[in-house]
């Protein structure tokens, strides 16, 4: 999957250390100190100096073949204009937006181009904080809307995922690990995290394509 992370703060440089190895991830911040400071810290990961607000740098970003949009910076009103440019300018299938502001949550719905809106005490903040399980994390998502969906799996010992990484389950594109909990622990999903027998894991798939899913993971 192809992702632009808009936002280097902290929950735009926890995204692009938990997805880097297992998609493409390409984190575009405007701040150029900032900037400096992410590609020290994540050697070798796509970080680029420029302003989501501008199709310019969103071009530049590579958004006209992109997957998903994560828009995560500290101001609604730029979250929202790089949800309606990326929905309704270059026609990304999945635009998730983060709510910095309870009262502007209203906002963001399909009319911004917003799939998924997040607020800070929902999943971006578990994750970031690991202050919560996975069980709340499926209750705060509350993905059923638009085309998004989300499915949790307990992986038993006769599970076929028992034993392989993550990288080798080759889900296509519409699919998207979101997190593992083992033994009340979020996993970060890396590419090289081998599942195991009683792990959870939370399954991020369009909406209309969930049957499929099921079948890709042996559940049916």
């Amino acid at each position: 999957m192809r992702i632009i992370v808009v936002g280097g703060g902290k929950a735009g440089s926890f995204l692009l250390g938990a997805l880097s190895r297992g998609h493409e991830v390409v984190l575009l911040e405007k701040d150029p100190a900032r900037v400096e400071l992410l590609r020290e810290r994540f050697p070798g990961a796509h970080v680029r100096h420029g302003d989501g607000c501008e199709p310019t740098a969103l071009e530049q970003a590579g958004i006209g073949d992109c997957d998903l949009v994560v828009a995560v910076t500290g101001d609604d009103e730029d979250n929202l204009v790089i949800s309606y440019l990326s929905k309704f300018e270059f026609r990304v299938p999945l635009v998730f937006a983060k709510v910095n502001n309870p009262r502007n949550e209203w906002l963001f719905n399909s009319s911004w181009g917003v799939d998924v809106a997040v607020d800070p005490a929902g999943i971006l903040a578990s994750l970031v904080e690991e202050e919560v399980g996975l069980e709340e994390l499926v209750t705060l998502l509350k993905l059923q809307r638009g085309n998004v969906a989300v499915e949790e799996v307990l992986l038993r010992g006769d599970s076929p995922l028992v034993g392989k990484s993550l990288q080798e389950l080759a889900l296509p594109p519409q699919f998207m690990v979101a997190s593992v909990l083992r033994e009340g622990d979020i996993l970060v999903p890396r590419g090289d995290l081998v599942l195991r027998a009683g792990d959870k894991v939370l399954f991020f798939s369009e909406a209309d394509r969930v049957e499929e899913l099921r079948r890709l993971l042996g559940m049916d």
